[in-house]
């Protein structure tokens, strides 16, 4: 972008992303610029009613908006969140996209303590393993609960602004989700795309939130956990897995002997999921309109930076393997990151 003099303030047109100012209540957002000619990561801050432009170093964490991802190696497009910012960006949709970017950031950190407690347990002999790793399999699956109320959230936000009646959908997305399609159209003038979103993630989501409230209303928990060299693992005999087993976690091929299963699949599970679910309801909001309200930032793309963000990428590997060397997938090497 062309700059003048040091931090200079500029009106948000003249952002070097922004190519239409909305009318209709939309914001345009303030975020992380990297433009692709210069390699130039950039900052805006408000100042006095004005924008302060900042040259930044390299990004670590957060999501960025440009025409060509900074690093394509590590740097994941997010297609919920440019969804927003480019059609939908009412302060109270924003501020609810920054919590599902949190939740979804916090199932990838569930995933990065699996192997950072494997590596802990297997190098240095602590039994806390069990405790550990028990409480973030639980967290898990409550952080997923509620990255779905911060999905249905954005449609309650967005609903009674393009909806031609008043009305109040249900406050979570299990009430909505269990009505079927005639209610969903005729009471909450509910989209089809959005009504098939609900039902396309009804029936995973409902079995996690048995479980969920299994686990923090009637104290069930992961039961005996055993630690393997590539994993943790419990008996496909538990409790805990014979509720999870119609999800089709685990494969008998992937099974160790005397039946013991990988935690590591509940994980990547509960985190593909909410990935899913947030570029499915993407998808659904654009099927919605006809006529999508006019996109801000034409030409741009918003990215996520993570040093999470592999997990993402091995998600697949995961799912089809479930046991793994903790320190390779670390990077560690001698006691030390390989990585730096």
């Amino acid at each position: 972008m062309k700059r003048q003099g040091a931090n200079p303030l500029i009106e948000a047109r003249e952002l070097p992303y922004v190519t239409h100012i909305p009318a209709d209540g939309r914001l345009v957002v303030l975020m992380g610029y990297y433009d692709a000619d210069e390699e130039q990561f950039y900052t805006f801050l408000q100042s006095g009613g004005k924008i302060a432009v900042i040259p930044s170093g390299e990004m670590l964490e957060g999501r960025y908006i440009a025409q060509f991802p900074a690093k394509p190696d590590i740097d994941r497009q997010l297609p919920l969140s440019e969804t927003l910012v480019q059609h939908f960006s009412f302060q109270d949709v924003i501020a609810t996209l920054l919590h599902v970017e949190r939740d979804l950031i916090n199932g990838l950190a569930s995933l990065q303590k699996y192997f950072i407690l494997l590596h802990f347990a297997k190098e240095y002999g602590d039994v806390s393993y069990m405790l550990m790793i028990s409480t973030e399999v639980e967290y898990a699956v409550g952080n997923h609960r509620a990255f779905y109320d911060r999905l249905h959230g954005i449609v309650c936000a967005l609903h009674p602004r393009y909806h031609g009646k008043s009305v109040t959908l249900p406050d979570s997305f299990a009430k909505l989700a269990e009505k079927d399609g005639n209610e969903l159209d005729e009471k909450y003038g509910l989209p089809h795309p959005l009504i098939e979103f609900y039902h396309g993630r009804k029936r995973s989501f409902l079995k996690l939130r048995k479980i969920r409230d299994n686990i923090f209303h009637h104290g069930h928990s992961l039961e005996i956990i055993f630690l393997l060299p590539d994993g943790f693992a419990l008996r496909m005999g538990d409790r805990f897995a014979k509720e999870l087993r119609e999800l089709g976690l685990w494969e008998d091929a992937l099974l160790k002997p005397n039946g013991l299963c990988s935690i590591l699949p509940i994980l990547e599970y509960l985190t593909r999921d909410m990935s899913e679910a947030a570029e499915s309801l993407a998808s659904s909001l654009l099927q919605t309109f006809e006529d999508l309200p006019t996109s801000i930032a034409a030409g741009h793309h918003v990215f996520f930076r993570s040093t999470l963000t592999r997990h993402l990428t091995l998600l697949d590997k995961y799912r089809k393997q479930h046991w793994f060397d903790p320190a390779k997938i670390l990077g560690v090497v001698g006691g030390r990151n390989a990585a730096g």
